[in-house]
């Protein structure tokens, strides 16, 4: 993508690798990090076919840092000192009720949320049916709908030996979501189908609709709360009362969806040159 590109008169030297392939050390002494990048194991260009060690000027992220089968990849990303990230979810989410006090729940209507850093924690259940989420969860993965309270024991007896921390919100029975994407000034509205409750990720299906002032309002405020240029914001429609709830905000490694692809992608790398040249000024 940035292939002869430069900022400033001077060329851009690109370097591209899984989280799996990158290693970091941070001196406080320099005020230096030194990225390590390992051989890929599916390489793209020659220079990945070879061990090779620097320092980055700028670093754009476009892949989450935890997945399933235990991949975690957050000690890479604690070594590059961003400031932030959506790291954590409830992390995220603490900035978001931010917003929301701020505005009130009507212009800024984000969904109720409740944390147990463990299941010890959990001796008060929230009121049924609710979606319990285990840590960072994503793509529909490490949710439950939990609708009674013999489920929900026996969900705190799974989280006893998972060490991990749980959320939980109110179930809202939806007929679709909506997700609002931001990269710098440019933004896109998708209302998305699904045959699973879950939705993201599950059976999907989505249309391109308006950006209406209230969403480039949501993901506005929500950006700035949490200082990223790239975002998506995601929320359901409520089909009982047609209300919409604000659920959550996702981070630089969003999927792009395919017939935008080409578009987002060049808003990127125009966003990302607008950066470095405001960064490294001649």
């Amino acid at each position: 993508v940035f292939d002869k590109e430069a900022v400033n008169g001077f060329p851009i030297n690109v370097e591209m690798a899984r989280w799996s392939e990158i290693s970091v050390a941070s001196y406080s002494d320099s005020g230096s990090v030194v990225l390590d990048l390992f051989p890929a194991k599916n390489p793209t260009r020659d220079q990945q076919k070879q061990r090779r060690s620097f320092t980055p000027d700028f670093v754009l992220v476009r892949s989450a840092t935890q997945a399933l089968h235990g991949q975690d990849w957050r000690n890479v990303l604690f070594g590059l000192m961003h400031a932030y990230f959506c790291l954590e979810k409830p992390v995220v989410y603490g900035k978001l009720l931010q917003v929301r006090n701020k505005l009130g729940k009507d212009k800024f209507p984000l969904i109720n949320q409740t944390y147990y850093s463990a299941w010890r924690s959990m001796t008060f259940p929230p009121d049924f049916p609710t979606v319990m989420k285990i840590g960072t969860a994503h793509a529909g993965f490490g949710k439950m709908r939990i609708t009674n309270q013999s489920d929900y024991e026996d969900f705190r007896s799974v989280i006893a030996l998972q060490g991990r921390y749980v959320t939980s919100e109110p179930f809202i029975d939806w007929d679709y979501d909506i997700r609002i994407q931001k990269i710098g000034n440019n933004y896109r509205a998708f209302k998305r189908v699904s045959s699973n409750w879950k939705g993201s990720g599950m059976q999907q299906k989505d249309e391109d609709i308006k950006v209406e002032d209230r969403y480039k309002l949501w993901v506005d405020k929500a950006s700035k709360a949490i200082g990223m240029d790239i975002c998506a914001l995601d929320g359901v429609h409520d089909k009982k009362s047609g209300k919409e709830f604000i659920l959550e905000l996702n981070d630089s490694a969003i999927g792009l969806v395919k017939r935008h692809a080409k578009e987002d992608i060049q808003n990127i790398k125009n966003l990302v040159l607008e950066r470095m040249s405001s960064i490294f000024k001649s």
